[in-house]
């Protein structure tokens, strides 16, 4: 019996935490010459986020002003670097309720509104150290 697949569109965009959002901004759009999109701030979680364009994907800068809040610790937001990918989905609810029957843990607050739309993030089976979000754009 074949296995059902799951409703990936494509890999909308890569998260990265820095630690100053503004010379990160100046490095990505000075030094690499990638477009900045915007800047939004998300207040509950104390984030802001620089979203660069970079053909059809994003780059998301992600600066957590408190490294300290239960969200940040486990989204990883204290720890600079790479942090996510983000698969755009066709069918959010039924991505979701799939992913968790094949052993994705899903972060305790999510699904909530991001960015981009509706967002959900998991840690994977086999990582405690990776994260995945997958994205409904709205």
């Amino acid at each position: 019996m074949e296995e059902e697949s799951l409703s990936l569109k494509k890999v909308n965009h890569i998260g990265i935490v820095v630690k100053d959002l503004q010379e990160a901004l100046k490095a990505y759009t000075k030094g690499l010459g990638i477009e900045l999109e915007q800047v939004v701030e998300i207040p509950d979680v104390r984030l802001r986020v620089g979203v660069l364009k970079l053909g059809e994907m994003e780059i998301e800068l992600l600066q957590y002003e408190d490294p300290n809040l239960p969200m940040t610790r486990v989204l990883r937001g204290d720890q600079f670097g790479i942090n996510h990918l983000c698969y755009e989905v066709k069918q959010f609810d039924r991505t979701m309720e799939r992913l968790v029957t094949k052993g994705f843990k899903l972060i305790e607050g999510f699904p909530r509104k991001g960015v981009h739309g509706r967002i959900a993030f998991f840690i994977p089976p086999h990582s405690q150290e990776e994260r995945i979000e997958i994205l409904e754009v709205l």
